[in-house]
């Protein structure tokens, strides 16, 4: 009997052992889950915080490059700035840009997000490019009438290479045309409707005639004025007879470039002509007369016509080619009947940020600095990465 109940009692300790055992490993199993499932969302919580703070930093480069075209002055030195955004905050740092051109500026900006306990560092390097031109050819001031009339005719804004005469489908194009108000817009693309499809051309996603507020007519005005009181420029006029003739000419080159500046008469009616073969690289203005294009030609760089009284005339089929960018700027009263642009003969105009930035090196640095915020410009992110604090 006593050995009966000690067996019986000794069953009960071991089943009350066992279930203690058991009890201890499910305690054990819920407060290990318990630290496992804390610990996991704390690591989440650290990474969707970090993950936040990155996009939050991100912004604050958009912001830098908003803020970078912003900039009137030349080369960009924007403030340094902390601004909230979304739950959190992101602080923009300038670091002093560098000038690689006279039309273009590199400037490294750091952005730091912040999110709570979480924060994130960017660092990118942000080029500024100015363009001397907003198109191929830009119309400013009152043109009354636009004559189109040549199956010869190529006008695009894609960037071209002037070595090769090859568009780049790798760098943002302009318009062909830019006009400044949409009456002169609706004027062109009439005299455009009878032209062959792809005369005028820009790329996908740009139209090929389009208006534009950049370089308006009395900041035209003032570069041709200050560009022909430069010291370096060769100057000339057109004798009272009102016609002056250039003919088999060769006006600078790639590696040197001319400034010239050819003034006409008072009174409406001259022109000068380049006939012959000519050819030239720089910057080309014409003021108070008429352009007219009856040679063969090829020149890279600006051309601008401008002043009261004034067109652009191209005759015959002769192979006339200006890689760069051309302004057209009446700032007179002309008849309904004059068409300031005339083009009746071959004539290709392709835009070339290439020629236009080796044109700028003939402007003074004060000349441009009174342009700069009359010009068009892109922003382009050369790299971008995280920075380990």
């Amino acid at each position: 009997m006593h050995d009966r109940l000690t067996h019986r009692l000794g069953e009960k300790g071991m089943i009350l052992f066992t279930t203690l055992a058991i009890l201890l490993i499910l305690v054990t199993v819920g407060i290990a889950s318990r630290i496992m499932v804390r610990n996991d969302y704390r690591v989440l919580t650290n990474l969707r915080g970090g993950t936040e703070a990155f996009y939050i930093a991100a912004a604050g480069l958009e912001w830098s490059k908003h803020e970078i075209v912003r900039a009137a002055t030349f080369p960009p030195a924007p403030a340094n700035r902390t601004e909230n955004f979304a739950a959190g905050t992101f602080a923009v740092t300038f670091v002093t840009p560098v000038v690689t051109s006279p039309l273009s500026a590199k400037i490294i900006v750091r952005s730091v997000g912040t999110l709570r306990n979480a924060s994130h560092t960017l660092q990118a390097q942000l080029t500024k490019d100015y363009d001397l031109a907003d198109a191929a050819i830009a119309l400013r001031g009152n043109l009354a009438q636009v004559n189109l009339s040549s199956n010869g005719i190529f006008i695009s804004g894609a960037d071209h290479d002037p070595v090769t005469g090859h568009a780049s489908a790798a760098t943002r194009p302009r318009p062909a045309i830019s006009a400044a108000s949409d009456s002169i817009v609706d004027r062109v693309n009439q005299a455009a409707a009878v032209l062959p499809t792809g005369s005028i051309d820009s790329a996908s996603g740009v139209p090929p005639i389009a208006p534009s507020t950049y370089l308006s007519t009395s900041v035209i005005t003032q570069l041709a004025n200050d560009l022909c009181g430069q010291s370096s420029v060769i100057q000339s006029a057109v004798p009272v007879t009102g016609a002056l003739v250039y003919e088999n000419q060769t006006w600078g080159s790639r590696s040197v470039p001319q400034l010239r500046c050819i003034d006409g008469l008072a009174s409406a009616g001259d022109g000068v002509t380049l006939a012959g073969t000519v050819s030239g690289a720089g910057i080309l203005i014409v003021r108070n007369a008429d352009l007219i294009l009856a040679g063969t030609l090829r020149w890279e760089g600006m051309v601008i016509v401008t002043g009261s009284e004034v067109g652009l005339k191209v005759t015959v089929s002769s192979s006339k080619e200006v890689l760069g960018g051309m302004i057209l700027n009446e700032t007179g009263h002309p008849s309904n009947s004059t068409a300031v642009l005339d083009i009746q003969g071959n004539l290709r105009i392709l835009f070339s940020r290439q020629a236009l930035s080796q044109a700028s090196t003939l402007i003074s640095a004060s000349i441009l600095n009174q342009t700069y915020s009359s010009l068009p410009s892109l922003i382009t992110q050369n790299y971008w990465r995280s920075v380990t604090p």
